[in-house]
């Protein structure tokens, strides 16, 4: 971390958990939520919330890469 940054607030990391859980869980109810709050000036949960959805579709297309990866290995090995 660098020295001018700070620690997230009690509410960012809420917010960051909320987001991550229910774009795993509850995708579409994630969607909502956002949707409804598009209206309101943003704050540090909702900013929050897209941070932690963004990191688990991060982390969904990083397994799928790998998963892909093995898949294509095994297919190789497998005609040899």
């Amino acid at each position: 971390m660098l020295e001018d940054e700070e620690d997230p607030s009690p509410e960012f990391l809420k917010g960051y958990n909320h987001g991550y859980q229910l774009a795993k869980h509850e995708p579409e109810l994630l969607d909502k939520i956002l949707k409804s709050q598009s209206d309101n000036p943003p704050n540090d949960y909702s900013r929050a919330m897209v941070h932690g959805r963004t990191q688990y579709e991060h982390e969904k297309l990083v397994a799928e890469m790998k998963a892909i990866r093995t898949r294509q290995k095994q297919k190789i090995r497998r005609k040899r």
